[in-house]
């Protein structure tokens, strides 16, 4: 490609020169924020208008505008990564075996992440099974009908009648009935549904061959933006430097004309990347000003049984618990991951942490790990330890498929919820639950359908709970529709620390990775003439030795 089109070297593009927040504000209004959302959701008063409308509302929309310029610029930073992949593949000779390798290698440490995430999450909640105080509320669930029954009685037998409206009251006296679905059992929902084990994997699967990347983009389905976005810079690349061969017996300045416009597309999908990724700087350079809004959003989220009052004095006690549990067992993933960080690359982990401290404070406050992505590719460029070409292609693609936090959530809380309820099993449903080989199957379970949850911010857990409860554990429609709610209702407090520790988990892979297959990370990727590109110097002025001394002299000074 002509020298003057814009290099599509989708590492060192835009995105991974975003602008992260500061950090000390960051902290102090993300620390804010969250003792007031807790002051206020602890006392009950989170549906209140004034909470709606002064803390919950701006949060809400931060968090919209953060989702709506992360998936475009993660799209077009995808394009011209692949374009770069491209010509190095066509143009430079570059080994495809490289690129396979990084690939081989990318996924299978996705797997093994999530696997052992999985594992330590389950072996820390079958060691603290004792510490699990029991719910008579949650034990009750396991004397439910496996379906949901709705009986309607009217004074001396009479009908039910339809209203206009859509509520249903006796044609006697107009009683009304009312009800009040908790557990949405009376809702098609399907993320609620049981779903096997093949039917996520399959899911997941899919997202590696959008049908649509719009749709891609409605769903905030990452992978599948990434995977469009290097198929189509590859194929504008390819088609360029077809055209190019094809034209080498024609006139140079021909020649020349029509690159200028076949290199036009490009040029384009830089310009939109490097719009939208300003954008994203401003957000950033103003964010803790407006972070106590963003993480108020998610902590007064609603829940589905948010509403519910459970005559149960040691409901809290099993919540405190939960959290407990599942934080020690965060902790200790993170704790393991940078073990083995500095064990395979022989180096000192905490350096390459620090300029991640922004990107893991915004994924706290927004609890997504696409919303912190741009500050992700960023902050890791930022390391030098990793280039910004294998950066973004790994931490974009970890979005999705490497969700080790996620995978210690499914297991903590469905094994936690299980040992809080034993009370109410018999011995059958005890014994199926307490095997080994179950607790086996749900670990590797874990590992595949951990992928399904979404990185947005309003991504549930649901559908990937309801397989591991349902699938796994044999858990019928009604206890496990009361047992889903329950921890639906603690959602919005483990899903910050679930997303931090995701961002941290992928950024220690990039590094590894980079590690065996970048020998110097390459910082001449970057985009020569994107916005954020360095700027070159002049070469050094050389001394005329034939001039006289009076002004070489002057030109020392100027050296200096």
């Amino acid at each position: 490609m002509p020298s003057s089109s814009p290099s599509p070297s989708g590492g060192g593009g835009s995105l991974c020169r975003v602008a992260a927040p500061s950090l000390l504000p960051l902290f102090l209004g993300l620390f804010g924020g969250a003792f007031v959302s807790l002051g206020v959701a602890l006392s009950g008063a989170r549906a209140a208008a004034a909470v709606r409308w002064l803390l919950r509302l701006p949060g809400d929309l931060l968090l919209d505008a953060f989702v709506c310029l992360a998936l475009p610029a993660t799209a077009l930073h995808a394009a011209l990564t692949g374009a770069a992949v491209a010509r190095e593949l066509l143009e430079l000779k570059t080994q495809w075996t490289q690129w396979l390798q990084v690939a081989g290698a990318a996924l299978a440490a996705f797997a093994l992440a999530t696997l052992l995430a999985s594992l330590l999450g389950a072996l820390l909640a079958v060691a603290l099974a004792s510490i699990v105080p029991s719910s008579a509320a949650l034990a009750q669930v396991w004397g439910l009908q496996a379906g949901a029954t709705v009986a309607f009685g009217c004074p001396a037998a009479g009908s039910v009648a339809l209203q206009s409206d859509g509520t249903l009251q006796c044609a006697e006296n107009a009683t009304s009935f009312v009800l009040d679905d908790v557990a949405r059992t009376f809702v098609a929902d399907s993320m609620a549904r049981a779903s096997s084990v093949a039917e996520q994997v399959v899911k997941v699967a899919e997202s590696v061959f959008p049908e649509s990347l719009g749709a891609a983009f409605v769903d905030g389905d990452v992978l599948s933006l990434v995977v469009g976005g290097l198929a189509l810079g590859a194929a504008l690349t390819g088609y360029a430097l077809a055209e190019r061969r094809e034209d080498e017996d024609g006139n140079n300045r021909r020649r020349e004309d029509e690159q200028g416009e076949k290199s036009v597309l490009l040029q384009l999908v830089a310009q939109a990347e490097a719009l939208v990724c300003r954008v994203l700087s401003w957000l950033h350079k103003y964010l803790p000003m407006t972070v106590a809004f963003m993480i108020s959003s998610v902590l007064l989220q609603s829940s589905a049984s948010s509403s519910d009052d459970r005559d149960d004095g040691t409901a809290v006690a099993v919540a405190l618990a939960l959290m407990a549990v599942l934080l020690l067992a965060l902790v200790s993933d993170v704790v393991v991951m940078i073990f083995l960080a500095a064990v395979f690359t022989r180096s000192n982990p905490f350096t390459f942490l620090e300029h991640l401290l922004p990107a893991q404070l915004l994924a706290l406050s927004s609890g997504s790990s696409l919303v912190s992505l741009p500050a992700t590719v960023s902050s890791i460029a930022a390391s030098k330890r990793v280039s910004p070409k294998l950066a973004f292609l790994v931490c974009s693609a970890s979005t999705v498929l490497n969700q080790t936090g996620t995978a210690i959530y499914l297991s903590v809380s469905s094994l936690f919820v299980l040992t809080a309820s034993s009370a109410g099993m018999d011995s059958d449903e005890l014994a199926r639950t307490q095997s080994a080989s179950t607790i086996t199957a749900m670990i590797l379970a874990n590992a595949l359908i951990a992928s399904v949850v979404s990185p947005l911010p309003t991504g549930t857990k649901t559908a990937a709970l309801a397989t591991i409860l349902g699938a796994v554990f044999g858990v019928s429609a009604g206890p496990r529709a009361e047992l889903l709610a329950f921890l639906a209702a603690l959602e919005w407090i483990t899903g910050p620390f679930v997303s931090c520790v995701n961002v941290s988990n992928n950024a220690l892979v990039a590094l590894v990775i980079a590690h065996y297959f970048e020998v110097h990370p390459a910082p001449e990727d970057a985009d020569p003439d994107g916005p954020g590109a360095p700027v070159q110097e002049p070469p050094t002025p050389v001394p005329d030795l034939h001039q006289p001394r009076a002004v070489g002299m002057i030109h020392s000074e100027n050296w200096v």
